[in-house]
């Protein structure tokens, strides 16, 4: 590789190219932090240049310096040699999008073959100078390792080299990247909370429009038991729809590293609006969210966010049993695949989370960007997580907000701004460093209002039920949606919009869903099991696995998901064969020349494919066969499971 060029690299379940940027760089110190160019002139090293300081990204300890084009190899090369410095790192994009750096923070993800000894894993960190810092428990034979002294090249080049080997399966460094909310701002005021009831008695209204908020609160107002995690910018605990006797629990701020997420910055506005949506209480003046009742737990991030603060925050929702969590936030730049070991928290958290272990409800915002999720560069990887939620934008006349994303993996969508309609009246900073001058904004919006909506669903939902499993509320959340704008909204055979997803939530069908009151058949259950297997697929060979199913129940839906680490897909052939019936072709070398192969076969999707599961009895053995056709390239079965709904 040479020196300058882009690197590839492969990172989570897509490749990511990084290319170097031309006048940036990081610094860590090994004491204090490096805000002013003074702090290196206590050593003998002449600096040529004046750098300037631009950013902070606190959770890694880093600060980010511009300089001269011309002078950044010399600046970086020189400030290694200062004393006082933990890491000096070029920076790297992935994209041309505004503020899309990424900061190499000088830790790893290795994730080692199954059948490679100890001794020779240590041999290979070794040869590239990296010590062991843990083992991940959600990463089988996987660990964090971090650069040392002994390390002679930087953490991409390190990973380029180890992905090659056979020994490897994963080799990813930890990326610092930038926070950008999904918060899109409306000029229009408007005083009423027409997303929780719309009367349409006003231009820019529709009657209906909304999610039947009232009728919902028959049932429900949410319950104390139930905690909504809003992970976010900064929050004003005090404002009075939040500051009531046992409503905040777990409080936490992981930019200062202190139990009060309190804004601490200027424009730390965006957490306070977004918990405004979903948790604000009942109280007889100001406003109320969707579920006021609930608990309600704020995280403050940081405007940087990595590897290791991703793991951080999703275990700290672990850790004190969140029930709900709700990101209205993505990462600035466009293009951004999840790494392997954000992949792994978010879904330990979907699969392991709450007090009672069912799971928790992962929300993500799609978007405001007006583009595909997963498109011609660009690829949002938090709301692309098969775990998550990913929530779209509807306006106040039940049309598509004009800047939502949108796509086949968006779940649903929930009313906020959007021209020509109206922007959400929520609750607001206050002071004078709100959005406005008042302790209310009456133009919030974006899918940063969205999500925190649908997550205030969510909590209603587990407050009629909580034994629901995270698949459960899910499934409630898309089966009882409005279908709205049904001609420019192209529903599918399946019921799915890429504009709106499964509709737009419905509160009141939603929870007599939950609660059994409904017409409807109560909620759907969901039993999933997976086995993590690491089992090598022979060139010219085939594997089978097992899944055996204890339930005496009938099927009702049915999804299947499987990862496989493989040079040239298109060599697979992938069989199942459920309880006492033929073997049904899920792939036969359709795959392309890519390499990989991570999908989930879903029967809602491909209700031809999976017709002779349904109803039929769902105990026994479950077996899915592999098949490489053709010579030369090799992978491993690194997972598969399925999921019973019944």
């Amino acid at each position: 590789m040479k020196t300058g060029e882009p690197i590839k690299l492969k990172r989570g379940q897509t490749d990511i190219v990084l290319k170097k940027l031309s006048d940036r760089f990081a610094v860590r110190l090994k004491k204090g932090k490096a805000k002013d160019v003074s702090m290196f002139r206590v050593s003998n090293v002449k600096l040529d240049g004046e750098p300037r300081h631009i950013d902070s990204a606190h959770l890694d300890n880093m600060e980010i310096f511009s300089v001269e084009e011309s002078k950044m190899e010399k600046m970086v090369n020189d400030l290694r040699t200062v004393p006082q410095t933990d890491v000096v790192t070029h920076m790297y994009a992935s994209d041309d999008s505004p503020d899309g750096a990424f900061i190499p923070t000088g830790t790893m993800t290795i994730q080692f073959s199954p059948d490679v000894k100890n001794s020779e894993r240590e041999k290979i960190l070794k040869s590239h100078g990296l010590q062991i810092d843990r083992e991940l428990d959600y990463l089988p034979h996987g660990y964090i390792v971090k650069l040392t002294t002994a390390s002679t090249q930087n953490p991409l080049k390190i990973a380029f080299s180890l992905q090659g080997r056979k020994e490897i399966l994963i080799a990813e460094p930890d990326l610092s990247f930038k926070v950008s909310y999904k918060y899109i701002p409306d000029d229009t005021l408007y005083s009423q909370q027409w997303h929780l009831n719309n009367t349409g008695n006003s231009a820019g209204l529709l009657a209906g429009a909304d999610v039947k908020a009232e009728a919902a609160w028959d049932i429900t107002l949410g319950s104390r038991d139930i905690r909504i995690c809003i992970m976010d910018d900064g929050f004003d605990l005090l404002h009075p729809d939040f500051n009531v006797q046992g409503k905040i629990v777990a409080p936490r701020d992981f930019g200062e590293s202190d139990t009060d997420p309190s804004p601490a910055l200027s424009d730390d506005n965006h957490g306070t609006s977004c918990a405004g949506v979903a948790l604000a209480v009942q109280n007889g003046t100001g406003v109320v969210g969707l579920a006021p009742r609930c608990s309600f737990m704020p995280v403050r991030t940081s405007g940087w966010l990595s590897d290791e603060s991703i793991e951080e925050l999703f275990q700290y929702a672990i850790d004190n049993f969140a029930d709900v969590i709700s990101c209205s936030w993505a990462a600035s730049a466009a293009y951004f695949p999840l790494s392997t070991r954000m992949n792994g928290i978010i879904h330990k958290a979907a699969t392991q989370g709450r007090n009672n272990g069912k799971g928790c409800v992962i929300l993500f915002a799609a978007g405001n960007e007006s583009a595909p999720l997963n498109g011609q560069g660009y690829y949002q990887g938090f709301a692309l997580h098969p775990d998550v939620i990913a929530v779209a934008a509807s306006n106040s006349l039940d049309e598509q907000s004009y800047y939502s994303n949108f796509g086949p993996e968006i779940t649903i969508c929930a009313p906020s701004s959007g021209s020509p309609g109206r922007g959400i009246v929520t609750t607001d900073r206050r002071g004078i460093n709100g959005y406005g001058p008042e302790d209310y904004t009456y133009s919030f919006g974006g899918t940063s209002s969205s999500t925190p909506l649908c997550a205030g669903l969510a909590g209603l939902i587990l407050s009629v039920d909580p034994e629901l499993t995270y698949a459960d509320v899910r499934e409630i959340i898309k089966n009882t949606a409005d279908k709205i704008d049904a001609v420019n909204g192209q529903y599918d055979a399946n019921g799915h919009s890429s504009k709106y997803g499964h509709g737009r939530i419905n509160a009141k069908a939603a929870l007599e869903m939950a609660s059994g009151s409904s017409p409807v058949e109560k909620s759907v259950k969901t039993l999933y099991m997976e086995h993590r297997v690491k089992t090598p697929i022979p060139d010219m060979g085939e594997i089978t696995d097992t899944i055996p199913f204890p339930m005496p129940i009938n099927v009702r839906a049915f999804e299947l998901s499987i990862d496989i680490k493989h040079t040239y897909r298109g060599d697979l052939s992938i069989y199942l064969q459920p309880p006492g019936q033929a073997e049904i072709t899920l792939l036969n070398r359709t795959g392309g020349a890519a390499d990989d192969f991570v999908k989930t076969f879903r029967s809602s999707d491909e209700p031809i494919l999976f017709q002779g599961l349904i109803d039929k009895p769902a105990r026994g053995d479950w077996k899915i066969r592999i098949k490489d056709n053709a010579q030369r390239d090799d992978g491993v079965l690194d997972k598969w499971g399925i999921a019973i709904m019944y």
